[in-house]
């Protein structure tokens, strides 16, 4: 797709519609003008006549032949209506009816419809125009086939994956918390565990990005937004010799909007920018601030890219406008401000200089804010090319928070399960552990948790099916349960009972952010269930 108009088939030049009407018009009030004239003409040259007798029969010679002529003019008509009618049929009638039919072809999804071009006029060019917009829409839905089976791919696949890395990581976090572990030893394990964390936030933004899911409007935070993008995209920062810097304001108000929708708007700009970038030699820079303007929340993403060309930005944020040729889509800038629009605010190209590359500016109106506190004083955005985390184990509290607790662990993979189970055992929980939910609901015919932790895939019996149980026959427990999986999209799959968002642990979960968890579960229940 290239930027200009899409380009007519040749075709033969001839009378523009316009020229047509009006020619049809003016033979119509010459038709209906002439033969009155002729009449009277006729008429006022046969009364100059001397005498009455002589005028009155100079007017019956002269009207003598009218019959004769209105007939021949009445069969002139005919002829030049059924001209006109075969002139208006082959113009206007049938362009019009192919592109209806053409229409009606598209609206029930065949996109290969195709009407015929038969010359340059307005019909002939709205002709083409809807072949080139069937042409693009036949090759946007290929596009989104590809990426909806990408995505359907990739969320099948996220739980084989997040498997694997939970098992590294809860590994990991249990060798760093053991006493006994050497320096050395101790580094190592911190740099696994701080691939696994970077893995794991890519596999995260990749889902949240791939995944369609319903439109959440909520009180966000466009630092977190903004942080989230980096991590879907950071992988190309090192490949492509990609320098980031800029600064999130840690003071910034929050705004309403849909947060995944938001880092879709990010992403988008970071991208774009990523592939001007690769096309000028290095240093390659990308900067991403952050900022409060006049009531506004505003992102604003630059590059030290060659610009944008000026014969391309008054149509840059129109539909399937691209600079990146077949590579792009051209609904990228579109999509985002037409996102942006939807939550009342706007993206916007930010002029500069000659040479000064590109700056984009993601604004949205702040929200009504109720006792927020700022973020803690912040840094650059991002400070290389890619996600490390911090360090394990040194974070975890040392105290027994769950001391007296009883959880149980439904996991049909060991790997994951026996290291959960050891790691909030040293916290002081009496860990149980099942392999799939009929051995869980075994276990609960005599036994009464105060968490059960629940994976969703497992053969024989899995989450839904085990909390649907537990819903059906001990409700007090199906209260107890918190969900572990690697696609929560499954819980909103037709015939799922509906789980709350909050009560669901996203894989790979950091050993210590779920003992966080259970302990808040804990709190909560025993704060909901005191006088």
């Amino acid at each position: 797709m290239t930027l200009g108009h899409p380009a007519f088939p040749p075709a033969r030049r001839r009378l523009s519609l316009r020229s047509l009407l009006i020619l049809v018009f003016l033979s119509a009030a010459l038709y209906a003008g002439a033969f009155p004239i002729y009449v009277f003409l006729r008429v006022g040259s046969a009364t100059g006549a001397r005498t009455p007798d002589t005028e009155a029969q100079a007017v019956a010679a002269a009207t003598a032949d009218v019959p004769r002529d209105a007939a021949l003019w009445f069969a002139f008509g005919l002829l030049l209506l059924g001209l006109c009618l075969i002139a208006i049929r082959r113009r206007v009638w049938q362009p019009l009816h192919a592109l209806e039919a053409g229409l009606s072809r598209v609206s029930e999804g065949d996109l290969t419809t195709q009407i015929p071009v038969d010359g340059m006029d307005e019909a002939g060019r709205l002709a083409a125009h809807f072949n080139e917009m069937a042409r693009v829409l036949r090759h946007r839905a290929e596009e989104q086939g590809r990426f909806a089976a990408a995505g359907e791919l990739l969320a099948g696949v996220a739980h084989e994956v997040s498997n694997p890395l939970m098992a590294i990581a809860a590994h990991a976090e249990n060798r760093l918390a053991d006493p006994g572990v050497t320096p050395d030893q101790r580094e190592e394990m911190q740099q696994v565990l701080r691939q696994a964390q970077r893995a794991t936030k890519l596999l995260r933004g990749l889902l949240r990005f791939v995944r369609a899911s319903e439109r959440h409007v909520a009180s966000v935070n466009l630092n977190d937004v903004v942080r989230s993008a980096l991590d879907v995209v950071s992988y190309r920062f090192g490949v492509d010799e990609i320098t980031v810097g800029g600064r999130l304001d840690p003071h910034l108000p929050p705004v309403r909007a849909d947060a995944i929708r938001l880092e879709q708007v990010v992403v988008n700009l970071l991208s774009n920018a990523i592939d001007v970038l690769r096309a000028v030699k290095p240093p390659r820079r990308l900067t991403v601030d952050s900022s409060v303007d006049q009531g506004d929340v505003c992102v604003a993403v630059a590059d030290n890219g060659p610009g944008v060309a000026p014969d391309v930005v008054d149509r840059l944020f129109h539909p399937f406008v691209t600079t990146k040729g077949h590579r792009g889509t051209g609904l990228g800038l579109y999509m985002s401000r037409q996102i942006a629009r939807e939550a009342g605010g706007d993206v916007t190209l930010v002029p500069q200089p000659d040479g000064g590359g590109a700056r984009f500016l993601l604004s949205l109106p702040a929200a009504v804010r109720h006792g927020a506190t700022p973020e803690e004083a912040g840094a650059p955005a991002v400070g290389g090319g890619g996600g490390g985390g911090e360090g394990g184990g040194g974070g975890v509290p040392r105290e027994a928070r769950l001391a007296g607790m009883r959880v149980l662990i439904v996991d049909d993979e060991a790997a994951i399960r026996r290291p959960m189970a050891k790691f909030l055992g040293r916290r002081g929980a009496q860990v149980y552990e099942a392999e799939d939910g009929a051995g869980a609901l075994e276990f609960l015919q005599g036994q009464t948790p105060d968490v059960i932790l629940v994976d969703l895939r497992m053969p024989r019996m899995s989450g839904t099916e085990l909390f649907a149980a537990l819903e059906a026959a001990q409700p007090e427990l199906a209260a107890r349960v918190l969900f572990l999986s690697g696609d929560v999209a499954q819980l909103s799959e037709p015939g799922n009972t509906p789980v709350p968002r909050e009560r669901v642990l996203v894989k790979p979960v950091e050993l210590a952010d779920l003992e966080a968890r259970v302990a808040a579960f804990l709190a909560g229940r025993a704060a909901r269930k005191a006088p």
